[in-house]
């Protein structure tokens, strides 16, 4: 509860200071149109600092909403793209890193298990990535 709570209360802090704003811009400012591509990535960052798909889209589904809006395409696409992103990040998070090494027995062992997991992960994010982009500009979202 303590977690959620402090993720929540940053994420408030974070929109109500402009951060959010400032950071979804200099995103834009960057990539330009191809902001969507890496927009999934994004998620994925979140859930593998916070550990958690629901932090992770709590963290960054403004960032995603607000850059959207600068680009001017369809929020919700951007903010499906973070969700899409968050379950690529679930895979390398230290969390689902600890909780295999203990299920297998393989407590120790969680850099062979991050090394492998990262492989998967990379492709899985590849491919969201490609599928919201290109998708996104077959039906006009982006």
């Amino acid at each position: 509860m303590v977690t959620v709570a402090s993720i929540v209360g940053l994420s408030k802090v974070m929109g109500y200071s402009g951060m959010v704003n400032n950071i979804a811009l200099s995103l834009v400012m960057v990539t330009g149109s191809f902001y969507p591509f890496i927009a999934p990535i994004i998620g994925a960052l979140g859930t593998f600092i916070t550990g958690s798909d629901t932090s992770a889209n709590v963290l960054f589904g403004e960032l995603q909403v607000k850059a959207a809006t600068s680009l001017d395409v369809n929020p919700y696409w951007l903010a499906a793209a973070n969700m899409a992103g968050a379950t690529a990040g679930k895979m390398i998070s230290p969390q689902s890193i600890a909780v295999a090494t203990g299920a297998t027995g393989l407590v120790g062992e969680e850099g062979t298990i991050l090394k492998q997991a990262m492989k998967f992960c990379a492709i899985y994010t590849l491919i969201i990535c490609l599928v919201i982009f290109g998708l996104g500009k077959v039906f006009g979202q982006i």
